[in-house]
């Protein structure tokens, strides 16, 4: 927890005290209490699928393999399982050309080049405020502007922005001319990002959207803004910081050699090791104990109650027995005292 960050928070592994005593709090009690929703929520499904018996905590406690959205080039090192694997970029996939009009569009930019802006599948529309100053801040630009956008068009929007209902992103990632990835964050476009090598700027919604913002800022690959709060203003000087200071290129180019670097793709590395689950069916030896412990046991909290007790009686026997060798004493030497 003094360098693990909660993973719904925007906390990276530089902590201060403050914000260790949060991320200690948060990392502690959260989870206890997300427990009882998630169990509710997945109980009546575990039973249908699976068994009358069975329930989700059951069911994950004997889970022998956990693939994870991460890698550590991007993420925090943190200590692992045995049998939890990173795949992080698993959704990448090779480019493919673009069609005849979007080659054109972008061919277009010219040296300037193209921003590619995308909230995710999860933002359908914006509020008439936020899509009027994304569109003002577009427009200023030099750049071409590819938007994945539904909804009705922004008055404000200029001639070099594009909007599509649905955008190659990975594809348009992958372009040469590709300047910078306007982005909510998510995870899957974050590792199309890195894999391509494009700076970011980063607006984090929900969930692990801030955390993921947060990392991108932390490793130099992007900037990361307030999605409800940001100006016009803000959001082009953010856009042409990421684009004109050549140190995030740099990162981002630097970052996508490491990503790339690894004896299997993330696709690949998943599918071996699901194989191998199936071909040796339970492995226990891989699993630790940690997730079949009730939450006092797996944070020695009964243990410490038990050293504190026992700490309690000894000095309470100590005290105790030191209250009554001086009471004795006392006793004699007043006894003394009047004798004479």
């Amino acid at each position: 927890m003094s360098y693990v960050p909660f993973v719904f928070t925007d906390l990276t592994d530089n902590m201060t005290f403050v914000q260790r005593l949060l991320n200690a709090l948060l990392s502690t009690f959260i989870p206890v209490m997300a427990q009882r929703s998630t169990n509710s929520m997945y109980d009546e499904l575990v039973r249908t699928y699976i068994g009358e018996e069975e329930t989700i905590q059951s069911v994950t406690s004997r889970t022998d393999l956990w693939l994870y959205q991460t890698d550590n080039v991007l993420d925090y090192p943190r200590p692992s399982m045995p049998n939890t694997v990173q795949v992080g970029g698993l959704n990448v996939r090779v480019a493919a050309p673009l069609t005849e009009d979007m080659e054109a569009f972008v061919q277009s930019a010219g040296d300037d080049g193209m921003i590619v802006v995308s909230f995710g599948s999860m933002v359908k529309t914006m509020s008439t405020g936020r899509k009027e100053v994304f569109a003002a801040a577009f427009a200023r630009l030099r750049q071409k502007v590819v938007w994945r956008y539904v909804g009705e068009k922004p008055t404000g929007l200029g001639n070099n922005t594009k909007l599509l209902a649905w955008l190659p992103q990975n594809d348009l990632l992958a372009h040469p001319k590709t300047r910078a990835f306007i982005t909510h964050a998510g995870s899957n476009g974050l590792y199309e990002a890195l894999h391509h090598g494009v700076p970011m700027v980063c607006l984090p919604l929900f969930s692990d959207q801030p955390g993921n913002a947060a990392r991108v800022q932390a490793r130099g690959l992007g900037v990361k803004l307030d999605f409800s709060t940001v100006t016009v203003e803000q959001l082009h000087w953010a856009i042409l910081h990421v684009v004109t200071n050549n140190s995030y290129q740099e990162t981002a180019t630097r970052l996508s050699r490491l990503h790339r670097d690894q004896p299997q793709s993330p696709m690949e590395r998943a599918v071996w090791w699901i194989e191998y689950v199936i071909k040796h069916g339970r492995l226990p030896h891989l699993r630790a104990r940690a997730v079949e412990l009730s939450w006092y046991q797996y944070y020695l909290l009964d243990v410490a109650v038990f050293l504190f007790g026992v700490c309690s009686a000894v000095l309470g026997t100590v005290w105790y027995s030191c209250s009554f060798f001086c009471r004795k004493i006392c006793c004699k030497s007043g006894g003394k005292l009047k004798s004479h």
